[in-house]
C-alpha cells in the first residue's frame, strides 16, 4: 500500500504542533505506521543554524539565505520521506515548504520566485495540506502566553499579518498539493482534531479499497 503524506500548516500560534501530536497518537492507537517530521529540524546542520542562530537572533540572514536554508533542511529528509511513503507509512509534517514560501514572501522574497525555486528542489508533495486558519492577534496572544516572549518572527504583528495573507494566497492557488483543507482555528482543540482525523481515516479507507481491488 502506498503511504499518505499529510502536512499541517498555519501561522504561529495556530495550534498545528498540538494537532500533529494528537493525530500521531490517534493513528498509533489504530495501528497505523507513521513517520513524523517537523521543520525546521533539530538534527540537521541547516535546522540547527535556523533554530539556534537565526531565530534566536544571534545572526542576521538575508531573505535569500533564509529561504535556501529552510529548503535545504527539507531536502535533507527527501529520501527518508520517500522511503516512508514507499513502505506504506502515513507521513505527517509539522510545517513544510508551504511555510517557507509564506514566511519568506512575507519578508519581501518574491512569491513567484519562491515557488519556482521550491519546485527545482523536487520535494515530495503532500496528499493533503491541513491549513489551520487563525486571526493574527489571537495567534500572537497565544504565543506570548506560551513562551512569555516572542522570537523575531512572532514579535512582529505586521509581519504575521503578511504571513497570513501569503498563506491565503497559497491556499487559493492550491499550491503544493492536490487537496487543501482549511480549518477554523478558533474552534476547540478536540473539534479540530476530530475533523483532521476523520479526513485522514477517509483517505486510509480509500487506500485500502484500492488495494483490495488490485488483489481481486
Amino acid at each position: 500500500m502506498k503511504g499518505i503524506f499529510i502536512c499541517i500548516e498555519g501561522n504561529d500560534g495556530s495550534g498545528k504542533t498540538t494537532q500533529v501530536g494528537l493525530l500521531k497518537d490517534a493513528l498509533w492507537k489504530q495501528g497505523v505506521d507513521i513517520g513524523i517530521y517537523s521543520y525546521p529540524t533539530h538534527d540537521s546542520r541547516y535546522g540547527r543554524i535556523i533554530r539556534d542562530e537565526f531565530l534566536s537572533g544571534k545572526v542576521e540572514l538575508s531573505v535569500e539565505e533564509q529561504f535556501l536554508l529552510y529548503l535545504l533542511d527539507m531536502q535533507a529528509d527527501k529520501k527518508k520521506i520517500a522511503a516512508d511513503l514507499s513502505a506504506g507509512k502515513v507521513v505527517i509534517t509539522d510545517r513544510y515548504f508551504i511555510s517557507t514560501i509564506a514566511y519568506q514572501s512575507a519578508g519581501k522574497f518574491d512569491y513567484e520566485k519562491a515557488k519556482a525555486m521550491e519546485e527545482l528542489m523536487d520535494l515530495p508533495r503532500p496528499d493533503v495540506i491541513f491549513y489551520i486558519d487563525i486571526p493574527v492577534l489571537v495567534a500572537f496572544e497565544r504565543k506570548m502566553k506560551q513562551k512569555g516572549r516572542a522570537d523575531r518572527f512572532e514579535g512582529a504583528r505586521s509581519y504575521l499579518t503578511k504571513v497570513g495573507r501569503a498563506y491565503e494566497k497559497l491556499y487559493n492557488d492550491r499550491y503544493g498539493s492536490r487537496r487543501w483543507v482549511k480549518i477554523d482555528g478558533l474552534r476547540s482543540i478536540e473539534k479540530i482534531h476530530r475533523e483532521i482525523l476523520d479526513e485522514v481515516n477517509l483517505m486510509l479507507d480509500k487506500n485500502k479499497m484500492r488495494d483490495d481491488e488490485v488483489v481481486v
